[in-house]
């Protein structure tokens, strides 16, 4: 379950970066992806209140790497 979930996510996060067609716009769509894959990873681990705090930390992390990556694959694609 998990590996299709990070298959997913990952395919996903690949997607987002090619329906762009600005910087700014691909910049974005791959801080999303990253914050709602983070949120989804977050969203299978623990359970109650601890599942809604990993699900919180899960896309503030994945709004982080997005963040990275969006800088990365754009800066380089110039």
């Amino acid at each position: 379950m998990i590996k299709k979930i990070a298959l997913l996510t990952i395919a996903g996060l690949m997607l987002t970066g090619c329906y762009a067609t600005t910087n700014q716009v691909k910049k974005d769509m791959i801080v999303v992806g990253g914050c709602a894959s983070g949120g989804l990873i977050g969203s299978n681990v623990g359970s109650g209140s601890g599942r809604t705090v990993a699900i919180i930390a899960g896309t503030i992390g994945g709004c982080k790497l997005g963040k990275v990556a969006a800088d990365k694959v754009v800066d380089k694609n110039q």
